[in-house]
């Protein structure tokens, strides 16, 4: 029989002659729920400060994603230069190749013609006994056509020494790729390694934490209905009306607990989906000017409404949450200046744009953050990838909009 079904038992009975042995007994039990209680809450506040502390784990290893992201976007980048450099290098030693067959087959076919002319030897020419002025015109010929020959060779040389040049360059170049793409692979094998430690540690302690909570939500009111319990029976009620009265209180109370906890279950359901995203323009208008003109900063399903309660009660709604892809792309909404790019507690990698005239725009849980403080942003510029950093259960980009620190609707300045 649990305490509800008691409580009923109590309501609808007569006037009841409860001995001092089970109000002793009911005492105890009650004594015990309440050391238990303490104990339990002693354990909840001991792993608080263990998560904590994996929160401050949690920093490191989310800082160390967005590093290797962003790593692994320079490399890609040194990657794509030196394949196109090694391009151009194979293109220049295929180009002085064929330049060097031509002069080649050039020269052979001269050295050819002029042996088999006999123009090859100036002594035989002085020494045949024929016409002085003939024999000087032959030999200035003669010495015209060797510099010619000369001068290839000289070319024919310096082509194939810019060969071995270009040759040389493009090993280094496919050294130099080798090196990349390993670098590449290794920082591709760190990012996974950090994302499953991140993912081993936020899972542990979630779970012990929400396994803990639901106990001592259970015993609490449990305590509350036992004290209920040892207290009617202290008083031993003598009026049906007040135990019919009591009986109707506590049938409420369950019901507000029930609606207090809602359907279980079920998965949240977007309020709208947004598919516009920033695009690049130019605009010499104050920020303020741009009001209804602007694109919220990722496509996605938006789940919440500005304003709104926050589940749990307690808070409202500052900005938009944004459930969408991780690793997509979040782009700025207008051109500013980064003034903030860190891990920040609750808020995982967060990056902040100012805007001018007060306005800044905040962009959180993001997995990879690609500036860094003090950069220019332009409309539309990626400065981030979606993640579900800062302990975020869903993935997708939590959006603010403030001036002089206040939030404001971001609904309101798009178009």
């Amino acid at each position: 029989m649990n305490f509800k079904q008691l409580f009923v038992l109590l309501a609808l009975s007569g006037p009841l002659c409860v001995s001092a042995n089970q109000a002793d007994r009911k005492q105890s039990e009650l004594d015990a729920l309440k050391q238990r209680l303490q104990t339990l809450q002693q354990d909840f506040r001991d792993t608080q400060t263990h998560r904590q502390e994996a929160a401050d784990e949690l920093r490191q290893s989310e800082r160390a994603i967005s590093s290797s992201v962003r790593q692994l976007r320079q490399l890609d980048g040194e990657r794509q230069r030196t394949q196109s450099d090694l391009q151009s290098l194979t293109q220049q030693a295929d180009a002085t190749s064929a330049r060097i067959r031509t002069q080649q087959a050039h020269l052979a076919q001269t050295l050819k013609g002029a042996y088999q002319r006999g123009q090859g030897d100036a002594l035989k020419l002085i020494l045949n006994g024929a016409d002085p002025n003939q024999t000087a015109r032959d030999l200035r010929y003669l010495a015209h056509l060797s510099r010619a020959q000369q001068a290839m060779i000289d070319t024919l040389r310096a082509d194939l020494a810019q060969l071995s040049a270009l040759q040389q360059q493009a090993s280094r170049k496919t050294t130099d790729l080798a090196q990349l793409q390993a670098a590449h692979e290794a920082e591709q094998q760190k990012l996974l390694a950090d994302k499953h430690a991140r993912e081993q540690v936020l899972q542990k302690l979630s779970v012990q934490i929400q396994q803990q909570r639901r106990e001592i939500s259970t015993l609490k009111r449990n305590e509350r209905s036992l004290t209920q319990l040892v207290e009617r029976l202290n008083r031993v009620m003598a009026e049906q009306a007040a135990r019919e009265a009591e009986r109707v209180r506590a049938a409420r109370q369950a019901q507000q607990r029930e609606a207090e906890r809602g359907p279980t279950g079920q998965q949240r359901r977007p309020v709208t989906v947004n598919t516009d995203t920033p695009v690049a323009f130019r605009s010499s208008q104050p920020f303020s000017r741009l009001k209804g003109a602007l694109h919220l900063p990722v496509a996605g399903e938006l789940m919440n409404r500005f304003g709104a309660p926050r589940e749990g009660g307690g808070l409202s709604w500052k900005g938009l949450f944004i459930r969408a892809t991780q690793g997509t792309a979040v782009k700025a909404i207008a051109a500013g200046q980064v003034v903030f790019a860190e891990w920040l507690r609750g808020f995982g990698n967060l990056i902040i744009v100012d805007h001018g005239e007060g306005y800044m725009s905040l962009y959180s849980n993001n997995e990879s953050l690609y500036k860094q403080v003090g950069d220019r942003v332009q409309p539309g510029d990626a400065i981030a990838a979606v993640g579900n950093s800062g302990g975020q259960p869903d993935t997708g980009l939590y959006f603010e909009m403030r001036h002089q620190s206040r939030p404001v609707n971001p609904l309101d300045w798009v178009k």
